[in-house]
């Protein structure tokens, strides 16, 4: 079975993802959050994380056995526009 795992980055790298996934030979899970985080203050990241915190436990703790639509799995956490 491995180690669970995902993947959390910015809504821009959206397209970046798109590219490089199928070079990897699965899908991962993915989580989205808006970007940047670089100039967000520390209530502003905490609100971030908590709002990424159920698609990034339910990610880490999703029975593989269980059939998963790809699109399901990559979807994580909506992220608003840019």
């Amino acid at each position: 079975m491995g180690l669970p795992g995902l993947l959390v980055a910015t809504t821009a790298f959206r397209d970046a993802a798109a590219f490089q996934i199928p070079s990897l030979g699965f899908e991962p899970m993915i989580v989205w959050v808006p970007h940047p985080v670089q100039n967000r203050s520390r209530s502003e990241l905490e609100q971030m994380a908590e709002d990424a915190l159920e698609a990034v436990l339910r990610g880490l703790t999703a029975d593989e056995s269980s059939p998963t639509p790809s699109s399901s799995r990559r979807s994580g956490t909506p992220a608003p526009p840019e």
